[in-house]
């Protein structure tokens, strides 16, 4: 696994390994995660800012940057600065970002969703549809109940050209890949979790139905994609609550989902809900710690490459998910927010000079809905997203 020409006792050869995915190849391990930064405009298009920030982390040396989840569609949009890959009028600024991205010699990953129940703006819930597979009631916010939509079988036939147009999209911008999210609660995951799909039709029961919209959706993003770019997906791996999905079954989605195209998996556990419960319940645990258990179980059934995220910005515990074969790339959210040098400073052995953050409640989050920011950021780097 050692790249030729390390030095004699060079601490991170996993990371520092090139990894071949579909058609393209990274020049690491290391992953930007998707992290919603919410630098677009209100109208969900990519702004200087965005691309600015996106491209800094690229110059810190990472070998694959993967976007915040763009909304394929005006009905599957969160939040009111989340960006939109949905028709003609956003190619000129998704291809910037592409390009930037690509320019200081990452590949370019566009992550694509539909928030499906916990569609925004959610002051508003009840003013249009929101889309689910089943009309199911959950708590939207603490102590707020809601209720959203049933998904006609003619809104999903939109929703799968929606993302097959977003696909396409991608392509046309020069992007390196799409991935597509099926985790949190988003639209995708809600149609596996039996907790969330109440369906009596050929879209809901057992786990072959539970999927059968997923794999509709692959089966068309893999077309669009013609094998120009990569697939990827974004796997729910643990739903986190009583009788809710799990880690066998995230495993055998993943050998579906290695099978017809998708050419790479970040498994991820929990969803908006069982995080809300985890923290109530323990509010010192750590949400997104990486879940090796449910990680192993997918890597055992899945034949394509594996991403794991979740409290990694520590370079020997990501050594070790690569060096040890749990995974074969890591992705980092915050420790790159933070840090877009992280990984330049890792692969050159001077990681005393990482910067990290340890805020709590963090910043980052806080400040989500009008444009993330990091206290540890230079004062002069704030407005700038730091892109210096």
């Amino acid at each position: 696994m050692s790249p030729v020409g390390l030095p004699e006792g060079y601490l991170y050869p996993g990371l520092a390994s090139q990894l071949d995915v579909g058609p393209r190849t990274m020049r690491n391990r290391i992953v930007q995660a998707p992290l919603s930064v919410s630098y677009q405009d209100q109208d969900g298009r990519v702004t200087d800012r965005t691309i600015a920030h996106y491209a800094r982390r690229a110059r810190g040396g990472v070998g694959m940057v993967v976007t915040e989840n763009f909304a394929v569609e005006e009905s599957g949009r969160q939040m009111p600065r989340q960006g939109l890959a949905a028709g003609e009028e956003y190619l000129p600024g998704l291809a910037k970002l592409a390009a930037s991205v690509r320019a200081e010699g990452a590949l370019a990953v566009l992550q694509l969703v539909h928030a499906g129940r916990y569609a925004g703006p959610w002051e508003e819930y009840g003013a249009r549809r929101r889309l689910a597979p089943s009309a199911t009631p959950f708590e939207l916010t603490p102590g707020r109940m809601v209720t959203p939509d049933e998904i006609t079988l003619e809104e999903m036939s939109q929703v799968i050209d929606s993302f097959a147009g977003a696909t396409r999209l991608a392509v046309r911008a020069g992007f390196d890949g799409v991935q597509l999210h099926g985790a949190q609660g988003f639209l995708l995951s809600e149609f596996m979790s039996p907790r969330m799909n109440q369906r009596t039709d050929a879209f809901g029961g057992d786990i072959a139905g539970r999927t059968a919209f997923v794999l509709e959706t692959v089966d068309a993003v893999v077309a669009a994609a013609a094998g120009q770019i990569l697939v990827g997906f974004h796997l729910l791996s643990d739903e986190g609550m009583p009788g809710g999905w799990g880690p066998d079954d995230a495993a055998w989605l993943a050998g579906r989902l290695s099978g017809r195209g998708v050419d790479f998996i970040s498994p991820v556990p929990s969803t908006f809900e069982s995080l809300r419960a985890r923290l109530a319940a323990d509010p010192a645990c750590n949400p997104s710690a990486y879940d090796a258990g449910a990680v192993s179980v997918i890597r055992d059934r899945a034949r394509v490459p594996i991403f794991v995220n979740g409290g990694l910005g520590h370079p020997e515990r990501a050594e070790h998910i690569v060096g040890s074969g749990a995974g074969d790339a890591v992705m980092l959210g915050r420790a790159l927010l933070t840090d877009p040098d992280w990984a330049v400073k890792v692969l050159s052995g001077k990681t005393a000079d990482i910067t990290s953050c340890d805020c709590n409640p963090p910043t980052c989050l806080r400040t989500q809905l009008t444009g993330t920011i990091c206290h540890t950021w230079p004062a002069a780097d704030i407005d700038r997203g730091f892109v210096g």
